[in-house]
């Protein structure tokens, strides 16, 4: 799986690790009181090109990574970890499916505030190009 390997390969980077601690790269929302700062991943599209034999390819999909901390700059901290990451990225994700991933890029960025937690979080929209197995 895909995002398994999305997972392993943000929270596995050392700065990443030492920014959260407690763990992150939980899948579309934070557990309840979960300790900040911690991230959040969520697909938002997907697209194949298509094969008459139905077999899997090449792929792009867009992932939405989120950042939350108790400040704006342990926010933008975080994010700033992720992106080193992230930005450009290719390489072979060490998922159960060893995806192959051929690029990595930032295509939006957006600050929010959330008042229920007083968190505050950024948001960053990752293009990820990769072959299906």
């Amino acid at each position: 799986m895909i995002e398994q390997g999305l997972m392993k390969l943000v929270q596995g980077d050392a700065t990443v690790a030492a920014l959260c601690p407690t763990g992150g790269g939980h899948f579309a929302q934070l557990p309840k009181d979960h300790p900040l700062p911690s991230w959040t991943y969520l697909w938002v599209s997907e697209q194949s090109d298509p094969t008459y034999d139905n077999q899997l390819g090449f792929r792009e999909a867009r992932v939405q990574i989120d950042c939350y901390a108790a400040t704006p700059a342990a926010a933008i901290g975080l994010a700033t970890a992720i992106a080193a990451v992230m930005d450009g990225y290719s390489g072979t994700f060490t998922d159960v499916d060893s995806t192959p991933v051929w690029g990595s890029f930032c295509n939006n960025k957006q600050d929010f505030f959330d008042e229920a937690p007083r968190a505050y979080r950024r948001m960053l929209e990752y293009q990820l190009f990769y072959t299906a197995q």
